[in-house]
């Protein structure tokens, strides 16, 4: 195939303008700088989106193109205004041109990708070529722990305690303690009633960590129970032959369940005399599940991949949040100057790949924990041992715990090793056994039974940090779906997760003996009647109510309304007392409202005589005001709504990395809780000049916590570069950074997972498994660039699209609700709405005002509607005027819309 016309790029891809306008017919076309053109012939294009235009020029006589080829390589001829934006970009033509030229070059006639599929957590991937990973697709999943983190085994608080059981630090899964029961001969267990009907028309699974300690004789188990009854309908037992390790139990809860009464009981521990044993269990979780899953567990899903595929997550809801696909380098050592390695005070790093321990006592070591997979065999070699120096090791479990000798007083350098069943980590000891000076260079850990050339750790990572991916959490159906299209990644939404904060509108809607019920108009997309799940500030679910509501703690959305019922014990408003919107929204910020006149803050108000409005924070019970608090209490968590979209959403989602195989096997993790560049605030220490980030501690910097708990500091930026800092961990698990090197000028983020697990669901994509693939997939790699590029040239020459600003003030009653406005190609536009708190607002009362630089040059009308409730929406208008003043206009309800409003700025 003959080789087709490449035309030359121009450095940062300048811009300029039309001189004059243009028919869809000229072929000469007059531009303000032609030098900002390369040389003819050449191609350009007018426009910056979708609707832009290529043409091919053949000439250049002064700033006027000629020769021209209008709607050059598929693209649509048509007239321009003067002063359009023209620049050399990246165009369809440059990158077909390239693709189809290198594959002619190639002479390789055979094309060919294999299709993957990599599910939840660790596993070995052998691949026929290096190629990048492509195409990746992933669906959400929404888990909603219905015990709402009350087997987190952090505390015994509305537990019941029997015999020997307590809360221990001993040993754990997670967290900071677990639930431990000790007995000689008696009973010793856990027991506490829920009040939340399990459905019947859906799959259950109770699924726990248990750790037998020691043990003689007796029964240990977590059961399920009818509501308040000693009446046992499902039960898993531990397997008692197994001590000293964590095992996974768990037991299935059928359609058409046979629990009896309003709730369910569960009981964890050893209830059955006599029992002598000393046991740990902890993360107690209880999920719906669909059909496939249920059917799944205990036949092609057992073991620890149970938990992978449900594991304990945090009250509230989870979806898949934070995904990334790790692939490990063939080295599976780190550097010594990673704090994966632990130093004897006699030891150190020479350099990422030397060390140097100086023993002044036997077995003194540098140590590192290896994830690896079991029933795989690795080899570990050394360079710089001598006959008394070398690696010790051990096995360890998913926990990092329970060793298993790998060779009882002997070396494992030099030699393959095969992981045994339950084991997910190799611990590596390099020592001596005499004193002395000794060194230790290039260690190397890699998958098969024999030796290949040193090579230092070189990890791949594709991280999609700030997405969370939903699904139907009763059974996983209509998934959010995130996959690459052409290049970049995009997440089809059908669910929208939210807090439910004091900031949004809530009204009273009516009273019930008992209880309340409240409402709010949500602030986004109506939804699907009935769809929605929510979580209480404690973690229960509310029980959706389909309209009909019998009890507290109920839900239904309705018609774009969702309606939740609010206890009187939890909101402290008295039968008799119906509370104002903003008593609402204490509630929902962490508020109870008491008598404040009695002192006693679980008295209710009823608004009678001789009683005085009083609030205390929820939590605590605590810190008494007498006026309505605004604020929110330090710990509070809101509750949590999910709900289906009527119209589904797509958004571009920013990745970080990109993910490239090796040839052979490769050592893969999917797993969640990536975030991204979380911006930093480090923290001086009272005593001396380092800085921490992570840290909650008044001696070390104060708060200078991340949103979340580090589980692992991937990386700290430093106006946006990566910056070294030192990377500690703490007995709870969570990591933290340090620095004696603080920049104050310069601002910082970071890179982290966080500790809190969320649902870690299975990949898709495929990678080049021929030349020819692999050729394509290259310059399809080099087309996603300049891709980018381009359209940081099209942004640079258009100016537009600034970041979105959030008014500094809304007056005259007015609430915001995700108000903001910005400078969008010559427009300033809007988003967002506001709620008035009165009532209809009369004409002429002023929203908000907009700074100098985004005033209009005439008095501006934008036609809008507002509604009461969603039944009545109306046409509305609000006007802007010369000094930035925006106000309503006539038949104005209380709620505006500014979703969508724009005006030009000249």
């Amino acid at each position: 195939m003959a080789q087709q016309t490449m035309y030359p790029a121009i450095a940062n891809s300048p811009g300029t303008e039309l001189s004059a306008a243009l028919t869809a017919a000229a072929t000469t076309i007059a531009v303000v700088d032609a030098t900002k053109l390369p040389t003819a012939p050449n191609v350009f294009t007018i426009g910056t989106d979708e609707s832009s235009e290529t043409i091919l020029y053949t000439g250049k006589s002064g700033n006027s193109l000629t020769g021209c080829t209008r709607g050059f390589d598929g693209t649509t001829s048509k007239a321009w205004a003067i002063g359009s934006k023209v620049a050399r970009y990246y165009t369809a033509y440059d990158h077909e041109t390239f693709r189809k030229n290198l594959t002619d070059l190639s002479g390789v006639t055979s094309e060919s990708t294999t299709d993957i599929v990599l599910s939840a957590g660790q596993q070995i991937l052998n691949a026929t070529k290096n190629a990048r990973l492509q195409g990746l697709k992933v669906q959400g999943r929404t888990l909603i722990d219905l015990l709402g983190g009350a087997g987190s085994g952090e505390s015994l608080t509305g537990w019941s305690v029997s015999g020997g059981a307590s809360i221990s630090t001993e040993m754990l899964k997670s967290g900071v303690s677990s639930f431990k029961f000790t007995s000689t001969s008696a009973a010793a267990y856990i027991i506490r009633d829920f009040p939340v009907s399990l459905d019947s028309t859906k799959y259950y699974i109770l699924a726990c960590w248990v750790y037998i300690q020691s043990y003689t004789s007796g029964t240990i188990r977590v059961t399920l129970r009818d509501y308040n009854t000693v009446t046992t309908r499902y039960t898993a037992n531990a397997d008692t032959s197994i001590t000293g390790k964590w095992q996974l139990i768990y037991l299935k809860v059928p359609i058409s369940n046979t629990l009896v009464g309003s709730g369910f009981r569960v009981i964890a521990g050893m209830e059955v005399p006599p029992v002598a044993a000393t046991v740990y269990i902890d993360e107690v979780r209880l999920y719906a599940v669909s059909a496939a899953d249920y059917a799944a567990i205990g036949t092609t899903i057992t073991g620890e991949a149970i938990d992978r595929l449900l594991p304990y997550v945090p009250p509230g809801i989870n979806g898949v949040d934070g995904l990334y696909v790790r692939r490990y380098g063939r080295n599976l050592l780190p550097p010594f100057t990673d704090k994966a390695w632990s130093f004897n005070p006699n030891a150190k790093a020479n350099g990422p790949y030397q060390s140097v321990l100086t023993a002044t006592a036997e077995w003194q070591a540098i140590s590192c924990a290896v994830p690896v997979m079991p029933g795989k065999t690795y080899y570990l070699s050394i360079e710089g041992i001598t006959a008394n120096s070398g690696a010790v090791g051990s096995y360890l479990d998913s926990n990092k715990k329970n060793d298993l000798a790998v060779l009882s007083g002997g070396w494992i350098q030099n030699q393959p090793l095969t992981v045994p069943e339950g084991y997910y980590y190799i611990l590596i000891n390099l020592a001596s056994n005499q004193i002395g000076t000794y060194n230790f260079n290039n260690p190397q850990l890699e998958l098969g039974s024999v030796a290949t050339p040193f090579q230092p750790r070189e990890d791949s990572l594709i991280a999609l940090g700030g997405v969370e991916l939903h699904a139907n959490p009763n059974d996983g159906s209509d998934p959010d779906i995130l996959c690459e299209v052409n290049g970049r990644y995009e997440v089809t939404r059908l669910w929208r997760k939210s807090n439910l904060v004091g900031d949004w509108s809530w009204l009273f809607d009516t009273n019930y003996t008992g209880f309340k019920r409240v409402r709010v108009i949500l602030p986004t997309s109506s939804g699907i009647n009935a769809s929605e799940r929510v979580t209480k500030y404690n973690g229960y679910p509310l029980y959706p109510s389909a309209g009909v509501y019998s009890a507290a703690d109920q839900s239904t959305l309705y018609n774009g309304v969702l309606y939740i019922t609010i206890a009187n014990t939890d909101s402290g408003w008295g039968d008799s007392y119906t509370p104002t919107p903003d008593e609402i929204k204490a509630y929902f910020n962490g508020w109870r409202m008491y008598n404040g006149a009695s002192g006693v803050a679980t008295n209710p108000y009823n608004g009678t005589a001789g009683q005085t409005k009083g609030w205390v924070e929820i939590l605590s019970a605590g810190n008494p005001v007498g006026v309505l608090p605004t604020t929110i209490p330090s710990g509070w968590t809101p509750y949590q709504l999910l709900y289906r979209l009527a119209t589904p959403t797509t958004e571009t989602v920013q990745e970080d990395g990109a993910l490239s195989l090796l040839e052979g096997d490769n050592f893969i993790e999917v797993g969640s809780g990536y975030i991204s560049r979380e911006p930093a605030r480090p923290k001086k220490n009272a005593l001396s000049d380092v800085y921490y980030i992570g840290l909650n501690d008044a001696g070390n910097g104060g708060d200078s916590n991340l949103k979340k708990r580090a589980s692992e500091i991937k990386q700290v930026f430093k106006n946006g570069l990566p910056d070294f800092w030192n990377i500690d961990k703490l007995a709870d698990g969570t990591c933290y950074a340090w620095t004696d090197n603080y920049d104050t000028a310069a601002t910082y983020s970071v890179s982290y997972i966080k500790l809190d697990k969320s649902p870690v669901p299975s990949v898709s994509g495929a990678y080049a498994a021929t030349e020819k693939m692999q050729i394509h997939d290259l310059t399809d790699a080099v087309t996603e660039i300049s891709s980018t590029v381009s359209v940081l040239a099209a942004k640079k020459a258009e100016k537009d699209a600034g970041p979105w600003i959030t008014p500094s003030a809304v007056l005259s009653g007015f609430t915001a609700f995700d108000l903001a406005y910005r400078v969008n190609k010559g427009f300033i536009e809007f988003r967002g709405y506001v709620y008035y708190n009165i009532t209809d607002v009369p004409a002429g009362t002023k929203i908000f005002n907009l700074p100098t630089q985004f005033r209009p040059v005439r008095i501006t009308r934008m036609l809008t509607s507002s509604w009461t409730s969603k039944v009545d929406p109306t046409a509305s208008a609000v006007a802007v005027s010369l000094n930035g003043d925006i106000t309503t206009e006539v038949n104005v309800k209380q709620n505006i819309i500014f979703d969508g409003l724009r005006f030009p700025l000249d």
